[in-house]
């Protein structure tokens, strides 16, 4: 009888600690993700709101800024080639098209992380101040992707289509979203942005122009 006690009081022992490491683990994150739960965190997750990725080599490469000097050059690399020639890519770069539209909604990703932790905390004038930074990295990242991958904004067609853009953070896994049309991409700028403001892009440069209650700028 004594042995049947002493080993239930063992096994309950064991049983305490098993799942006093369990809640250990469970406590832990799963991965590497950054939790944003103070200030300083919110302002310093603002570095990966800017894409490590632009579209400016390729882009150059396959406008009329570009010449084909035959066998007098032969440094071009077969990115540039097909880039020149606009030819399905087969070569891969660090600043092609599929790093470039990875790399925007990455920051775009990174942005609403941001915005997201802000609204949960109590605001701060350097919180405000990267709020209204991450609201212009969001928006300006939008602007590069619907003006590579989409048709330039056209009022005589007002259907073509867009990109998805994104406002929230993504919570499940492999969301879908609708693509929509360029003009209502366009019209995120206007409508996203903090009341009184919104943001513009003047020959790729973000700015922020005040406009007035009654909408006179």
């Amino acid at each position: 009888m004594k042995t049947n006690k002493l080993i239930y009081f063992l096994l309950a022992g064991l049983l305490v600690a098993g799942l006093s490491s369990c809640n250990d683990f469970l406590d832990e994150q799963p991965d590497n993700r950054t939790i944003i739960d103070s200030e300083e965190k919110a302002i310093k997750m603002l570095v990966s709101a800017y894409a490590d990725s632009q579209p400016w080599l390729f882009l150059e490469m396959a406008s009329d800024n570009t010449d084909n000097h035959g066998a007098n050059y032969d440094g071009w690399s077969r990115f540039w080639q097909e880039s020149y020639e606009w030819s399905d890519p087969t070569e891969t770069d660090n600043e092609d098209a599929a790093h470039t539209w990875e790399a925007h909604y990455m920051a775009i990703a990174n942005a609403n992380e941001v915005l997201k932790a802000i609204d949960k905390m109590e605001m701060t004038d350097k919180l405000s101040a990267a709020k209204g930074e991450a609201l212009i990295c969001r928006a300006y990242a939008h602007f590069v992707l619907v003006n590579v991958f989409c048709q330039h904004y056209d009022p005589a067609h007002p259907d073509d289509l867009g990109i998805p853009y994104m406002e929230k953070a993504e919570t499940e896994l492999d969301p879908k979203y609708e693509r929509g049309t360029v003009a209502e991409v366009l019209g995120h700028f206007r409508t996203t942005e903090p009341k009184g403001e919104f943001v513009i892009v003047v020959a790729g440069k973000p700015k922020v122009r005040r406009v007035r209650e009654d909408g006179e700028e």
